[in-house]
């Protein structure tokens, strides 16, 4: 008995330990750069307009940025992560759809009279390239052509066959058919070549940026990087590159020490999370504007080192195979990102795994939106495969709204007493 009490009130101090002595950070520059970058990128796509060059807003990672860039275009998300225009979409859709569709189409549907602001990108665009995924997302896409012109590129829903291959090279030709006939431009093989060169340097960054997390005390945080992979396709493709090459020359410098702590009084010293659980997000996607869930597990003592999700991982976790035709290495490549729509999806419960050893995490958050039915129902294969190997799980169904953040709160208290 008194073994485990004593246990019991170690794993409390080392909780209020971890809670309550906050380590000081190192202050990134990039980070800065980063986080106010947003207004240059609106004036940047606002002289591209002027000069006439097509702007597309995309929704999802299945579609591929260098065909876009390839025809001479440029890209930005549409992913909607806040909740001020979820009101704005229920006028047209119902309550019990996901956040993300009810946000994003309340920002693209948005004219003001609401006295809410969407984001100024969302009035750029002149094509939306959207994408047959859930099917709250392929009913909406039919309400979007009455406010800006949209494509609907297909998806074989068995992504393992050569079938599945062979149907969405069909489509991509298609699609590439498409951006050639917005922008009146050629997509020729070299063009696509260059572009999947450029994509590929974008993804050797965020594997030499997330490598750097393995380490038992990661130079960033989890939700500075999530910060930063939410810009990832709202920046340009060389903007964004540069920032990762900034980032990562100022996170490798002070991992080795580099840094003048005198030269800048926010970088004291270097972050120190070696006590703190190891956490692994898997799940939905998170948009910009939406960080509730990252920020709870990082204030109530974990330290996020991965996220296995769209705006984490799955986003350039494998290359496009610079050796093939670049039409179907292209097909070969999107063709395996391991969304929920995709069934049997056994390839993501692999990426976990294997993620949750590589990074050496000590637990799992496994986050979904309401009504986000692929990933919610996906949830049960992923907490049994975790079960199995070992590694503990939390659970959490949320939305945009701040009602619950006390209800999460106290959920990852208990989680983190209980990895600690």
């Amino acid at each position: 008995m008194e073994r485990k009490r004593f246990n019991r009130d170690r794993k409390r101090f080392n909780i209020f330990i971890t809670k309550h002595f906050v380590e000081k950070m190192t202050h990134f520059e990039t980070l800065d750069y980063i986080k106010n970058s947003y207004n240059a990128r609106i004036r940047q796509l606002t002289e591209e307009k002027k000069a006439g060059k097509k702007i597309v807003g995309t929704l999802c990672l299945f579609v591929p940025d260098e065909i876009i860039f390839a025809a001479g275009a440029d890209r930005v998300i549409l992913c909607g992560g806040k909740n001020d225009t979820i009101s704005i979409a229920e006028q047209y859709l119902p309550r019990n759809i996901c956040p993300l569709v009810k946000s994003s189409f309340g920002s693209i549907v948005n004219n003001g009279c609401s006295g809410v602001k969407s984001c100024s990108h969302f009035s750029l665009i002149d094509m939306i390239v959207a994408e047959n995924t859930c099917d709250s997302k392929k009913k909406t896409y039919e309400l979007l052509g009455a406010y800006v012109p949209t494509y609907v590129l297909d998806l074989p829903q068995r992504p393992d066959s050569s079938a599945a291959v062979q149907y969405f090279l069909e489509e991509l030709n298609k699609f590439k058919g498409v951006m050639e006939e917005l922008t009146g431009n050629k997509v020729t093989p070299e063009k696509l070549k260059k572009e999947i060169i450029s994509s590929n340097e974008t993804r050797k960054l965020l594997h030499g940026l997330y490598n750097l997390r393995k380490s038992d005390s990661p130079p960033i945080s989890g939700l500075d990087l999530i910060k930063v992979m939410q810009k990832q396709y709202v920046l340009s493709a060389e903007d964004f590159k540069k920032a990762l090459r900034a980032l990562i020359d100022e996170a490798e410098q002070v991992m080795a020490g580099e840094v003048d702590s005198k030269a800048d009084s926010k970088a004291d010293s270097k972050a120190n999370f070696t006590r703190k659980p190891r956490i692994m997000i898997s799940g939905c996607p998170m948009p910009g504007g939406n960080t509730k869930v990252p920020e709870i597990i990082e204030n109530r003592g974990g330290v996020i080192v991965v996220e296995e999700s769209c705006t984490g991982t799955r986003s350039f976790w494998d290359l496009v195979d610079e050796s093939k035709d670049p039409m179907l290495a292209l097909a070969e490549r999107y063709i395996k990102i391991p969304c929920s729509c995709m069934t049997p999806n056994d390839r993501r419960i692999d990426n976990i795994l294997e993620l949750a050893r590589e990074f050496k995490v000590d637990g799992v958050v496994n986050y979904t939106l309401q009504f986000c039915h692929g990933y919610n129902i996906e949830r049960y294969k992923v907490q049994q495969a975790l079960k199995n190997a070992g590694i503990p799980v939390l659970s959490i169904e949320t939305d945009y709204g701040d009602s619950d953040i006390e209800q999460i709160g106290l959920r990852v208290d208990a989680f983190m007493e209980m990895l600690s």
